[in-house]
C-alpha cells in the first residue's frame, strides 16, 4: 500500500523520535480534549513503513509498556511516529484487518485467516 493510503487510515500522529516515552506522555496531555483513548495503533519508521500495529482500550497507558516488551527491541532508533485510528466499538476487529492488510514487519501473528 502506498505511503499516503497508509496515512490515511489514522485519525491522529504522535511524533516521537526513537519513541521517546516523554514525546508521547506529553502529546497525551495536549490531547486529552479529544476524550477518545482507545483505538487501533501503528508504530512506523522514518521510511513511513509500519513496523508494528497493536489495539488498547486505553492507548495512553499502552503505548509507553512498548519500552518495557521486547516487541520492540533492536527497533527504536528507526521508529519516527505513532498513528492512532480511534476505535468506539472492538479495538481488536480492526487491529486484525490492519495487520492483514498493511503486514507489519514485527507483528508476531499476521491474522491470515
Amino acid at each position: 500500500m502506498e505511503t499516503n493510503n497508509i496515512l490515511r487510515l489514522f485519525d491522529d500522529f504522535i511524533v516521537a523520535p526513537g519513541f521517546n516515552r516523554s514525546d508521547i506522555s506529553k502529546w497525551f496531555n495536549t490531547n486529552k480534549h479529544k476524550g477518545i483513548n482507545r483505538g487501533v495503533y501503528a508504530i512506523l519508521n522514518y521510511k513511513l513503513e509500519i513496523l508494528y500495529i497493536g489495539s488498547s482500550i486505553d492507548l495512553q497507558k499502552r503505548l509507553p509498556h512498548h519500552l518495557y516488551q521486547g516487541k520492540l527491541n533492536g527497533y527504536f532508533q528507526e521508529v519516527l511516529l505513532i498513528g492512532i485510528k480511534y476505535v468506539e466499538g472492538d479495538v481488536t476487529v480492526l487491529e486484525r484487518k490492519y495487520i492483514r492488510e498493511l503486514k507489519p514487519k514485527l507483528n508476531k501473528y499476521r491474522y491470515d485467516y
